[in-house]
């Protein structure tokens, strides 16, 4: 293992603080195991530990997948505000993983298919 005191390599440091990064792997790892309510607590650590502007890929595809995590605990309204405000962060930055991200709101967005916004359980 590796001395935490030691300079982050240049590839690693490219997708922002590491804790962030970890919090943010950990929430899509979760997203997929349909943890929801964990993965938000994961992807909200990782958008607390990175800069805005200085990330704002990571910041905005993170905000992305919050969303997505949110909108799996059937808050709807609040993951439409939230994949909104990751396409702001999105703005003027071209990278084929933004397109994948605005493609998957364009699919999750209210309206298109009752199949994605299910109904609550009982």
């Amino acid at each position: 293992m590796t001395d935490t005191r030691d300079p982050v390599p240049a590839y690693a440091a490219a997708s922002g603080p590491v804790a962030a990064t970890v919090a943010s792997h950990m929430g899509r790892t979760l997203t997929a195991m349909k943890d929801h309510a964990a993965a938000e607590r994961h992807y909200r650590r990782a958008l607390a530990g990175r800069t805005p502007g200085t990330y704002q890929l990571k910041h905005g595809l993170t905000m992305a997948n919050l969303g997505k995590s949110v909108a799996g605990q059937y808050r709807h309204e609040e993951a439409v505000r939230l994949w909104a405000r990751s396409l702001d962060f999105m703005g003027g930055v071209v990278s084929d993983r933004n397109r994948q991200a605005v493609r998957k709101c364009r699919r999750l967005r209210p309206g298109t298919a009752s199949a994605v916004w299910p109904a609550r359980p009982d």
